[in-house]
């Protein structure tokens, strides 16, 4: 080959080369982000690390403070706003809880900072071996209790919220519920169906505020169970 023609390809050759090794820096690139994807970590542990079965959602958690909120077929509007994720239903004997967590979102208003205290009336599940049902509670990702609810057994439960935790959150307070014995309710169930509890309604109160006795002391429950001759038909 004459010397003419070696020099009008090695434009090309130099070309072809640069443009190979731009391809694999982009497989590179393209591989490393797929190892370490920039993204949310709540994103990350639900669907990479698979480390909970509940995805934060974006709710408001608009709440009335003092008010109780019904988790029954009765009041699902302003259930919902609080509902972040881990519930299914409702049904006729309260919220599902579904998965190993659930999570629960109040805005709370600055007025209220100093200390709340959170009440739930909840049921364990009629569990297929009839194993208790042992509940770990989180507030703004700081410690705020436990207990554990015998098998089919109704409980009222109380915890307070510091004011440290209260400070921890944005304005919200997000309860996240972890459920240790959460159990299968048919054979080879995926473990984004285990059962636990059923959440009948739920309270956020200032310390001397009167506590909800459960569901029925939610007007909008009150208003849906009104007989059709009532003052509220």
């Amino acid at each position: 080959m004459s010397e003419r023609g070696r020099n009008r390809r090695a434009p090309w050759r130099a070309l072809i080369l640069s443009l190979i090794a731009v391809v694999g820096v982009a497989e590179l690139a393209i591989t490393w982000l797929a190892l370490h994807p920039n993204v949310p970590d709540n994103y990350r542990a639900y669907y990479i690390d698979q480390t909970t079965t509940c995805l934060d959602k974006p709710v408001s958690g608009l709440y009335a403070l003092g008010s109780t909120v019904s988790f029954m077929p009765d009041d699902q509007k302003n259930a919902r706003k609080l509902r972040v994720c881990g519930w299914d239903g409702p049904a006729g004997d309260g919220t599902h809880s579904v998965g190993t967590a659930s999570m629960l979102r109040f805005a709370v208003p600055t007025s209220a900072r100093d200390g709340l205290i959170l009440s739930m009336m909840l049921t364990a599940i009629t569990a297929p071996d009839q194993r208790d049902q042992h509940i770990v509670l989180t507030g703004n990702g700081l410690p705020l209790g436990e207990a554990i609810i015998a098998d089919s057994t109704q409980r009222r439960l109380e915890f307070p919220v510091s004011a440290d935790m209260l400070a921890a959150g944005d304005g919200t307070l997000d309860i996240t519920i972890a459920y240790p014995t959460a159990t299968e309710m048919t054979p080879r169930d995926s473990i984004t169906h285990y059962r636990s509890i059923k959440l009948m309604s739920v309270q956020l109160r200032r310390p001397g505020d009167r506590p909800s006795q459960g569901p029925q002391d939610d007007p909008a429950a009150l208003r849906y169970r009104a007989p059709p001759d009532g003052p509220n038909a």
